[in-house]
């Protein structure tokens, strides 16, 4: 049975349920007062899994409460647990006078706005099947935008990029990173993947990927 996703609106942020033949994975759980909405889409859905692209408070302020509501495990990328268990912060930066501009507004967002401390019960690596979740799919390592930001790939083609990639104002790089290098170079892979279609923490899914931003 093919995967089939819904996108939840949680302010400037999405999240996404993607149901499977045996169950589901939430990836993402938007900001607090949107977690009854989140909640709210995802009973009966067999969620197995909380899947974390990174650890901003605009994409995991949720993950606490949802895993205890749901009663399932937690996962991140190995490199942002901190974020979620402890509340570490790392400022990011960006390029361009957009990128400055939305670096400044997250920095801001990030330092005013405190993520419940979860400890997760994954880690989640590059080459992770997620069968065992009820999704046919399979994690795809995309740092730059964060040191542990990862995707969702599934076999149909479907690419969830979390923050790697954003398309408020049309497809492109995230415009602000902890790192510009890896997040040019996950942005440089996403393209080499070719998917179906691309699905961000920001802005409407896309079939077209369009380009670097100056």
């Amino acid at each position: 049975m093919a995967a089939e996703f819904q996108r939840i609106s949680c302010g400037s942020a999405n999240a996404y349920l993607v149901r499977g033949g045996k169950g589901g994975i939430l990836i993402d759980t938007g900001t607090a007062p949107y977690r009854e909405r989140v909640l709210d889409a995802c009973r009966s859905s067999g969620v197995r899994l909380i899947l974390l692209t990174h650890g901003h408070v605009d994409h995991c302020q949720n993950a606490a409460f949802l895993a205890g509501a749901l009663g399932c495990p937690v996962g991140i990328g190995r490199e942002d647990a901190p974020l979620l268990a402890e509340g570490t912060v790392r400022p990011v930066t960006g390029r361009g006078l957009w990128g400055r501009l939305y670096a400044g507004i997250s920095n801001r967002v990030i330092r005013q706005n405190s993520i419940p401390p979860h400890r997760p019960e994954v880690l989640l690596e590059a080459g992770m099947g997620l069968t065992s979740y009820g999704v046919d799919g399979e994690i795809v390592a995309l740092p730059g935008h964060t040191a542990g930001s990862v995707g969702v790939l599934l076999s149909t083609g479907e690419l969830f990029a979390g923050d790697a990639m954003q398309t408020v104002f049309g497809p492109a790089t995230a415009w602000c990173y902890e790192d510009r290098e890896p997040a040019e170079r996950s942005a440089a892979a996403i393209r080499r993947m070719r998917p179906a279609l691309v699905c961000c923490g920001h802005g409407s899914p896309t079939t077209s990927l369009g380009r670097e931003p100056t």
